[in-house]
């Protein structure tokens, strides 16, 4: 079985787990950027996007596995100082095809500054027709969603191409309703395969992507392999089982 990570953070990582996620079936995976500091100003931010598109993405190369880098500024990693330098880095970094997502952006707090910031990237997202990577927290994640959906409702040119991660199950049927993909993160402390099985059961499997959030803090390499396998063993099918784990991600990220 062959599956899509379409959410990771691998550079916190060592080579015993991407050598483990290419010999186990991950064909692809969808690299973020996301550091848990604030930084003082826009050179953290530019050289964080460089090691990414050049030493993280030939890393990923060198296991064998597709990928696809994501560039955004995090709410958790607005600068300090110099944020519109560090907004023309992201302008940089497409108008040189250097990566092929924005993400991850969204909201934390949903602070007047992070709707700014937010609200800027979508725009260049627009602008450069490429998919979005949307966070959603964990701390009132309910009113922060519902901010965050009329935002990216008002922004978003094509909201097939925008996928609204960390989602709990009971907030699925309000993303899908406005047309954007759900994300399933599979990881302790969010959701569990049995999370998964039951959103597929309850909304069907049309939009819905499988993810490890595979990072700095306890996270599964396998995540998305490991859901696939108690899905078949929960009696789900195998073309919901494909879409959910590999076929709605390429259809978002590979185009």
């Amino acid at each position: 079985m062959k599956c899509i990570d379409s959410h990771t953070h691998t550079y916190f990582r060592g080579s015993e787990d991407l050598e483990l996620m290419s010999v186990s079936g991950v064909e692809g995976v969808v690299l973020c950027s996301y550091f848990p500091v604030q930084p003082t100003g826009a050179s953290t931010v530019f050289d964080f996007f460089k090691f990414l598109a050049e030493e993280e993405s030939a890393r990923l190369a060198s296991y064998g596995m597709d990928f696809r880098l994501a560039i955004g500024i995090h709410p958790k990693f607005i600068p300090k100082y110099e944020l519109d330098l560090a907004i023309e880095r992201i302008l940089a970094i497409f108008d040189n095809d250097l990566a092929n997502a924005l993400g991850e952006v969204g909201l934390e707090t949903g602070s007047n500054e992070e709707i700014d910031v937010l609200v800027k990237q979508l725009r260049i997202a627009n602008e450069y027709d490429r998919p979005v990577i949307a966070y959603t927290p964990q701390k009132n994640k309910e009113t922060i969603v519902e901010k965050l959906m009329q935002i990216l409702k008002e922004e978003c040119n094509e909201p097939y191409r925008v996928v609204v991660d960390h989602l709990t199950p009971p907030l699925v049927p309000k993303v899908r309703e406005l047309g954007f993909n759900a994300g399933l993160t599979v990881q302790q402390g969010r959701l569990a395969p049995c999370d998964v099985k039951e959103v597929i059961e309850s909304y069907g499997s049309e939009g819905i992507i499988v993810n490890s959030g595979l990072g700095y803090e306890q996270s599964d390499p396998l995540a998305v392999l490991r859901t696939a396998k108690y899905l078949d063993r929960s009696g789900i099918g195998g073309r919901d089982i494909q879409l959910v784990i590999y076929s709605n991600a390429r259809s978002v990220f590979w185009f």
